[in-house]
């Protein structure tokens, strides 16, 4: 089941979509979760119960912190004010002790069923122990909703917002069937409360949210699906005898993966927007970044936002990090007092960051990857500064922010190639070959070369890529494109729609010709 399929758009969202029109306000949450649960269950294949589970315990972690909070607030009242101190302390213990256990139980659902069989080899390989592989079924969307859970408890916690009543709100908010397969990883106060408001009916919310949704599944279905053509004979094939088609490959492989992942996100955005509900973004235009640390700013935005705030800060905050920060104070510059906790913070964000992507050490490295390039520029900025100044070089240059550009997409690109790899042994032949052997014929159209790909096929991707490129620069510069098709004329616009929807049916990567493209982050 996916977000591109028949049978969703007319039969899941389609129906949660009518009903949710038609229902009273109160009462449309109602049709939302009803519509989640019964796509969660097939598309799952019945395997709910630890979603379910889930949702108890976030429910009730909530509701016992709330508890507690609302405890101290009444007898803070009744206490003299030398001996509120202790009060809060020992409530906020009690809140500390509830919280850490919602977190580990969630925690240890995520590790035991996602993780445990690579736990189990690698002690294996290290050890020459004999742990049995477990058969274990992975519950669809359980790196996204247990993100969303650990959130809303510490939320709840930190007194961000009161704790929701109602369990089965708790459980829409994480089996929401626009969020449960890929994301966005959402706030409770971002999602949580729109789901439970209900939204009335707006037209323009409908006719913005369709124009997504078609712009969303013409990156999916006629770029990315396309690309996945070429990239998966390559790669499943390990066609590497050639550097020109392992360039290839992973640029294709680029491009598949943003727009497979950012069209699934405009799709899900846009049928939330003609439900009147808003998500966050999770793609600002990552290929304009400057450096690794922009680009994951602009890059899968709604982990990144969680890593920072569920691990970095909680970090870097602590105690022992605010000590060695003072410490680093006395025997460093400012610059590197200051960069040292950091860097040793962000090495736990970027490891968690690898790991959440996937059981296998190629995920891991993939993280460690880019915390290593990123405090290679952090610690090396005094010394690039001087370099650029000795040289007279303007760094708020147009052209040197293109070599920045640049210098970060071919970063990413090789991050691209640990990402898609079956493994690092992989890796190293991939990038060998690039070195030590060109051949540009190989890349020659036809069937014979075992690619995948026609001459129609590579021109629908370039012209593609030059489209999504122009949309992105438009964007970049502040250019609302959906607000300016809706100041057309109506022939005009329907044109436009009309001509948008055919492109997507008949340039679709879908038939006899082409393999079956699943949603590449489902399966994170």
């Amino acid at each position: 089941m996916t977000y591109t399929s028949f049978e969703f758009f007319i039969i899941y969202f389609g129906a949660t979509y009518i009903l949710y029109t038609i229902l009273p306000k109160k009462a449309k949450w109602c049709a939302l979760l009803a519509g989640s649960l019964i796509f969660y269950l097939i598309a799952a294949g019945g395997h709910i119960e630890f979603l379910l589970i889930s949702a108890i315990i976030v429910w009730a972690v909530g509701m016992l912190i709330q508890k507690f909070n609302d405890s101290f607030a009444k007898k803070k009242k009744l206490v003299p004010k030398e001996e509120r101190k202790k009060l809060k302390n020992k409530y906020k213990n009690y809140k500390l002790i509830t919280l850490t256990v919602g977190v580990i139980s969630n925690i240890a659902f995520l590790l035991v069923l996602k993780y445990a069989n690579f736990f189990g080899s690698t002690i294996n390989t290290l050890f020459s122990a004999d742990i049995p592989t477990l058969s274990i079924v992975q519950p669809l969307g359980l790196s996204f909703y247990t993100l969303q859970a650990i959130s809303y408890i510490t939320d709840v916690y930190r007194g961000r917002y009161k704790a929701c009543k109602n369990p089965l709100k708790i459980t829409l908010y994480l089996s929401f069937m626009l969020t449960i397969i890929e994301g966005p990883i959402a706030r409770y106060d971002q999602l949580g409360t729109q789901l439970g408001e209900g939204k009335t009916f707006n037209f323009k919310d409908l006719v913005f949210g369709a124009q997504l949704v078609v712009w969303g599944l013409f990156k999916k279905i006629v770029i990315a699906d396309r690309a996945a053509e070429f990239v998966n004979n390559v790669f499943d094939e390990a066609k590497f005898d050639n550097g020109i088609i392992v360039l290839a490959a992973i640029l294709f492989y680029t491009l598949q993966l943003y727009c497979d992942f950012s069209g699934i996100m405009d799709v899900v955005m846009g049928l939330g927007e003609m439900m009147g509900i808003q998500l966050p973004e999770n793609f600002s235009r990552p290929f304009f970044a400057k450096s690794i640390n922009e680009f994951w700013q602009r890059w899968h935005i709604t982990l990144g936002g969680w890593l920072r705030d569920y691990i970095f800060y909680p970090i870097s905050l602590s105690k022992p990090f605010m000590k060695l920060t003072k410490n680093a104070r006395k025997k460093f510059n400012p610059y590197y007092a200051n960069l040292i906790p950091t860097a040793v913070a962000l090495f736990f964000v970027w490891f968690a960051n690898g790991m959440w992507h996937g059981a296998a050490w190629k995920y891991i490295v993939y993280g460690l990857y880019y915390y290593a390039l990123m405090m290679l520029g952090l610690f090396a900025e005094p010394l690039s500064a001087k370099f650029c100044e000795k040289l007279k070089i303007n760094r708020k240059s147009k052209v040197f922010a293109l070599f920045q550009m640049i210098r970060t997409f071919v970063i990413v690109n090789i991050g691209m190639l640990i990402f898609r790899a079956d493994s690092l042994k992989t890796v190293g032949v991939a990038i060998k070959a690039i070195f030590t052997s060109l051949n540009f014929s190989a890349l020659a159209v036809g069937s014979k070369n075992g690619l995948g790909l026609d001459l129609r096929d590579y021109a629908l991707l370039v012209l593609g890529a030059i489209l999504i490129f122009g949309v992105s620069l438009a964007q970049e510069k502040g250019i609302h494109i959906r607000e300016r098709i809706s100041r057309l004329p109506f022939i005009v616009k329907f044109i436009i729609y009309m001509l948008s929807i055919f492109i997507v049916i008949i340039l679709g990567a879908y038939g006899e010709h082409y393999g079956v493209a699943d949603l590449l982050y489902a399966n994170f």
